[in-house]
């Protein structure tokens, strides 16, 4: 198992940013190094995206995901986004085109891991699970799934209606990710809506990820993550829906990322024996 934790200067975003990377090594009693790093099939990579006041050593620091990687032979990237929603931010840097852009090349190029659909997932909780509907939505061919916990998937609405965290230093960031509103309804519809996002793609007849949503019942996400998912399923896609007690916290988060890494399994199994996807 190999941790790598490394700045690198974005040219996307104009500063150095870090990211954490966990890539299993699977090394046997007999152990060839040549053989081994010279001819090694490409792992499969899940990108696993922290939550809003968190950064990428979150994921590493409170859960098991070290152990889990090892487990299934998954590489994980964690990449910082600060508090920026993973939107091209209205007065801030263009995180959004970072993560789908410059970071996965970055990645590609330096790691072993693969570039193929099969081999590809996304995950994150809180703004995290709202990254992770936004960049499958957007660009379902990359994914073969995507699993947001606990996302703040109502945060364009309850922007929209003045209805979010009542704590001062949300509502600057909200301010400076989706800018300041004569309109603040012309969010909906746009590339910030997981709504739109969702009937777009179906819309156009794109394969979309398998989708697992996991949620605490005491989470205050709880409701509008629920609403999400009754839309969703109303459209005809299908979502694996998991719940529990629990509130929004690590220790729920805990108990939904080895479902997370099992999801993952199952779907790869399915393409595997060349079935469809399943909810």
């Amino acid at each position: 198992m190999a941790v790598i934790q490394m700045r690198f200067p974005s040219r996307v975003l104009g500063f150095a940013t870090a990211v954490r990377v966990i890539v299993p090594t699977g090394w046997g009693k007999e152990f060839d190094s040549r053989a081994f790093y010279e001819d090694k099939e490409r792992l499969p990579v899940l990108w696993l995206l922290h939550g809003g006041s968190d950064n990428y050593t979150d994921w590493h620091g409170c859960t098991t995901v070290q152990l889990l990687a090892d487990e299934y032979q998954i590489a994980v990237v964690m990449p910082d986004a600060q508090n920026s929603s993973y939107s091209n931010m209205a007065f801030g840097p263009d995180w959004f085109d970072y993560m789908t852009e410059e970071l996965p090349e970055f990645i590609y190029r330096r790691f072993p891991v693969s570039r193929e659909r099969g081999k590809n997932f996304i995950a994150g909780m809180s703004m995290g699970g709202f990254g992770t509907l936004k960049i499958a939505l957007r660009y379902p061919e990359r994914f073969l799934a995507a699993c947001p916990i606990a996302s703040a998937v109502q945060l364009v609405d309850q922007y929209v209606h003045h209805t979010t965290d009542e704590r001062p230093w949300f509502g600057r960031e909200f301010e400076k990710i989706f800018g300041h509103y004569e309109h603040p309804e012309e969010l909906l519809g746009s590339e910030e809506d997981c709504y739109f996002l969702l009937e777009r793609a179906m819309q156009e007849g794109r394969q979309l990820p398998a989708l697992m949503m996991a949620q605490g019942t005491e989470d205050f996400t709880y409701q509008g993550n629920k609403e999400f998912y009754e839309y969703a399923t109303g459209k005809g896609c299908p979502i694996r829906w998991v719940e529990a007690p629990g509130a929004h916290d690590w220790n729920s988060w805990n108990l939904y990322l080895p479902m997370v890494f099992a999801f993952i399994r199952e779907q790869t199994e399915l393409l595997q024996g060349g079935k469809e996807q399943e909810g």
